[in-house]
């Protein structure tokens, strides 16, 4: 059940609006009335004894997190049968979806450095003990701040992996174009799934066009058009940076996020030698005005013009 403007959730966080919608939850901002601060609220409606353990265990492991690219989880909690909430800093500014439709392609400036942060935070989540999938990675979990720096944003789905067993705070969600085969079904998801979203991403980032979807590459129903002959202006260089990281083998990909922020970087000699730090041009303040409910990650495949489908990985 979504949760109606002005309600007041675990008495504490006060709902000011909704930020995207799905078959798994929602994602709010809402007021953490103890501090006086904004927050995000990201909902889990699975609710079953198994995933509210699996929850606390991964939310405690998340609310560890600590990294200039990533929002910090700062409380954890589930009600009953209603849901399981994370609560994160709010992150303001427009994510990336937003942009597209703004202004069009992203230069591949931008996209080099954009892609340099999140392979960062990647790497972070990537390289802890034990190691986290973020596993939704896509433009409207990509947010810049009004200041250009840039985020990846909502844990909702993140994977822990304890050994070999891998636990999930949540189920496992699709979403066409940007997940990998390997998300589809049973087969085990690893690091080289966030790496093949992130390719993904940029690629619609630079092309306005939702790449042929990973699971149809891989039953050989459809090959994925080469990013140049959507748009001539990026350099074969990134290109084929881009496209080895949405390898529909995992063994073919980049192996890690170092290795595709190493070939993003050294696509070009002007952004090879910048330092660790990668922010962007920031949003107009006029673009800042709409933040909010239209931040609603939707599916379509030409962008723009976007449709008005809610996507249900939200």
């Amino acid at each position: 059940m979504t949760l109606e403007r002005g309600a007041l959730l675990h008495k504490r966080y006060r709902i000011v609006e909704i930020l995207g919608q799905g078959g798994m939850g929602s994602v709010y901002r809402a007021v953490d009335e103890n501090l006086g601060v904004d927050v995000a609220v990201k909902e889990n409606l699975f609710t079953t004894d198994e995933y509210a353990r699996q929850f606390r265990l991964e939310a405690v492991i998340l609310a560890n997190l600590r990294h200039p690219n990533l929002p910090r989880v700062t409380d954890h909690f589930v009600i009953g049968d209603q849901g399981q909430y994370l609560v994160m800093d709010y992150i303001e500014g427009e994510d990336l979806r937003q942009r597209m439709e703004r202004q069009g392609n992203i230069t591949e400036d931008e996209a080099i450095l954009l892609g340099a942060a999140i392979c960062d935070a990647l790497t972070y989540l990537h390289t802890r003990k034990p190691p986290i999938l973020h596993r939704d990675l896509k433009p409207g979990n990509v947010k810049i701040t009004p200041d250009g720096h840039i985020f990846l944003v909502d844990f909702g789905l993140a994977k822990v992996l304890h050994g070999s067993q891998a636990t999930t705070t949540g189920a496992r969600a699709m979403t066409p174009g940007y997940s990998p085969p390997e998300q589809y079904g049973t087969a085990r998801t690893d690091p080289r799934t966030d790496i093949y979203s992130l390719g993904a991403t940029i690629y619609a980032a630079l092309t306005g066009i939702i790449p042929e979807d990973g699971l149809a590459r891989a039953m050989d129903n459809t090959q994925l058009t080469p990013l140049r002959k959507r748009n001539n202006k990026v350099s074969r260089r990134l290109a084929a940076a881009i496209e080895k990281a949405m390898g529909v083998d995992p063994a073919d990909r980049f192996q890690n996020a170092e290795e595709f922020k190493r070939a993003l970087l050294g696509s070009k000699s002007k952004t090879q030698r910048l330092p660790g730090e990668y922010v962007i041009q920031p949003p107009p303040p006029d673009a800042l005005e709409s933040d909010g409910s239209d931040s609603i990650e939707r599916e379509s495949k030409p962008l723009p013009p976007v449709s008005h489908e809610a996507d249900s990985s939200a």
